[in-house]
């Protein structure tokens, strides 16, 4: 279905590079006007980060900027200059929220902090997501996502060992905590905007949105006076559990065991009786005492098979298990996200039709049709002939002042 639950709430968006793009994209896809404002002397950095379409680097054939920008509205607009300034200031008027995630500091000196904005729409909703927020002893600390992982324990609790911090990279900080949290926030003001009349500044730290992933580790740790253990993909109550290696290059099998009747299912899979009637294995703590050797027997059956078919047999006979998918797989063979509509083929100016993640919740069942993501400054005409009246004459001049640029 094509979006319209959001449909006539405009967004001035200057947020750019991952958290603050996904965060708005979730509204454009779902109806909302984001009149995303960008600048071709300092481009989103994301329009220059692979992977691209067909190996070709461009400003507008970035897979990674795409996916964070459907349905957006590019509008290049140079906002060092004066004139720029009040273009956005002008479609501020026009809009319903403006969206940042800069630095504290950064829109002031654009001119374009709350007080600024709001004296040109007094209702205005202004979502702001610095990395420590706007205030406090280290809000003038900048970073981005791997930066945000560190700092709020992600990447410590997700390490293989003390030695082995590994993490989860971006993902949690820019594709989950910090773009949802945003939108909440985003929604419930506009709620109270519809109720009360009012507007209202949203000061997001990236880093507290983050650390709720963090916050069983944090009581523990407070607690216990311990900082919990490093066990990577193991679990502290069951066993086995963990990412086996299969058959083949790379290739991997997440198996759980999670109660005594699929212990005795997988021991009976892999045959290994003498470990189905060792009675030190018939609780969970007994297996946990023996992990190690049980992560062997383990590992000694799957790596005989590939690892859809060691997930199939395991899962016939009742045991949690799936192969650990690569892009390509996911895309070509997981038969769960073929169901669900999760994979859709957008067609683009430059990169012509192009597969990408359909949202995965629905409206009334249906899946949302995504629109392609904007060449940069694309619309940049559009929206000033449509958004703020200007003539040919007025766009002209300004383009050929470079406030356009």
């Amino acid at each position: 279905m094509k979006p319209d639950f959001l449909r006539g709430i405009r967004f001035t968006d200057l947020t750019w590079a991952g958290a603050g793009p996904f965060g708005t994209k979730l509204f454009s896809d779902f109806g909302a006007e984001v009149l995303k404002i960008e600048s071709t002397s300092r481009l989103d950095p994301v329009r220059r980060g692979g992977p691209f379409k067909d190996a070709k680097p461009g400003v507008n054939r970035s897979g990674y900027y795409a996916s964070r920008n459907t349905g957006k509205k590019s509008v290049s607009i140079d906002l060092k200059s004066d004139e720029g300034r009040r273009l956005v200031l002008d479609l501020v008027a026009q809009s319903d929220v403006i969206s940042n995630n800069f630095g504290p500091g950064a829109m002031e000196r654009l001119g374009l902090s709350y007080d600024d904005v709001r004296k040109a729409k007094p209702d205005i909703i202004y979502l702001s997501m610095p990395m420590y927020g706007e205030s406090g002893p280290r809000a003038s600390m900048l970073g981005v996502g791997m930066t945000i992982s560190a700092v709020t324990g992600l990447m410590w609790m997700t390490a293989y060992g003390p030695d082995d911090p590994v993490g989860p990279g971006t993902h949690y900080p820019d594709h989950a905590a910090n773009p949802y949290h945003a939108a909440f926030a985003v929604l419930a003001a506009l709620r109270h905007r519809r109720l009360t009349g009012r507007g209202m500044k949203i000061d997001l730290s990236q880093v507290e949105s983050t650390a709720n992933f963090a916050g069983p580790a944090i009581v523990e740790a407070a607690a216990s006076g311990q900082e919990p253990e490093q066990i990577g993909n193991r679990s502290r109550t069951d066993a086995p559990h963990g990412i086996y290696r299969c058959q083949g290059d790379d290739s991997w099998c997440a198996i759980a065991v999670e109660s005594d009747t699929e212990w005795l299912a997988l021991a009976a899979v892999i045959r290994r009786q003498d470990l189905a009637a060792d009675a030190d294995l018939r609780s969970s703590a007994g297996r946990l005492a023996r992990s190690a050797e049980l992560d062997d027997a383990v590992s000694a059956w799957t790596q005989g098979r590939p690892p859809r078919e060691a997930a199939e047999i395991l899962q016939s006979a009742g045991v949690a298990a799936a192969p650990v998918a690569s892009s390509k797989e996911l895309i070509e063979e997981d038969p769960q996200l073929a169901a669900r509509g999760y994979w859709q083929q957008v067609d683009h100016p430059e990169m012509d039709e192009t597969l990408f993640t359909s949202p995965p919740y629905r409206l009334d069942g249906e899946r949302v049709e995504l629109a392609g993501p904007p060449l940069l400054g694309e619309h940049t005409r559009e929206v000033l002939s449509g958004v703020l009246r200007l003539s040919d004459e007025q766009i002209r001049a300004l383009a050929e002042k470079g406030v356009l640029g």
